[in-house]
């Protein structure tokens, strides 16, 4: 499995990384350190001044939960 299935993401990534899925692709609409580290893992790519998903980066979001205000319950 790959890399950017299983590693842990900071709530800032996973942030950006549904951002992106949501459409939000413009690099100054999402936090730079975050991005670095999705494109890291090969969760997204920059084309064209845009960010968007990669197919891996798709597959993680189709895997993980959306994040909830009351995610410890």
């Amino acid at each position: 499995m790959k890399r950017g299935l299983l590693a842990a993401l900071s709530p800032y990534e996973h942030t950006a990384l549904r951002r992106v899925a949501n459409g939000i692709s413009k690099p100054d609409q999402l936090r730079a350190p975050a991005v670095a580290r999705l494109k890291q893992l090969a969760l997204v790519e920059e084309h064209d001044g845009r960010i968007r998903l990669t197919p891996l980066g798709t597959e993680r979001c189709r895997a993980d939960p959306p994040m909830t205000a009351n995610s410890s319950d």
